[in-house]
């Protein structure tokens, strides 16, 4: 048997660091993409909050209003609803 044998290596393969390294072109459109979500995500519309919410008489809600609510606005649009009840009408005689 001789005493010198290669030594089989598995799951290692010499990458060369150039490859896995990402161009700067790359990098700019991954840092573009970044900070459009991040403005999306600050900029949102017709997100006002839960306490704007409240204090105009409405209760934020998760998925749907109940019956009887109707949608007002958003607490955290698209998911969490401000739900309001219709206000009584008031009869005048």
């Amino acid at each position: 048997m001789p005493s010198h044998s290669p030594t089989a290596r598995r799951g290692f393969c010499k990458i060369p660091c150039s490859a896995l390294l990402l161009s700067s072109r790359t990098q700019a459109m991954g840092i573009l993409g970044l900070v459009l979500i991040f403005i999306s995500l600050i900029a949102h519309g017709h997100t006002h909050g839960p306490d704007s919410c409240n204090h105009e008489g409405g209760l934020c809600r998760v998925g749907n209003c109940i019956p009887g609510e109707y949608l007002a606005k958003y607490c955290f649009e698209p998911v969490i609803l401000c739900c309001k009840s219709p206000s009584p009408t008031t009869a005048k005689s």
